[in-house]
């Protein structure tokens, strides 16, 4: 997925509960996992909300505003 220029990934490690972007969805930190991994809460397309441990680096700030 190829990012905007305005978008720009994620320099360190977010803290818990900042909201950040993964993919097309917008996501919850919950907190650190093994790794460079953070678990996050997501809800997906199906409409049920999933935890997940992804890299950190692959997370993007949240803009100014959700939708």
């Amino acid at each position: 997925m190829p990012l905007s220029p305005g978008r720009r990934h994620i320099k360190r490690k977010p803290m818990r509960s900042t909201l950040v972007h993964y993919r097309d969805r917008v996501a919850e930190v919950l907190g650190e996992a093994r790794g460079q991994r953070v678990m996050i809460r997501s809800i997906h397309a199906d409409g049920r909300e999933r935890r997940t441990a992804v890299k950190w680096i692959h997370l993007l700030p949240l803009d100014g505003q959700l939708f």
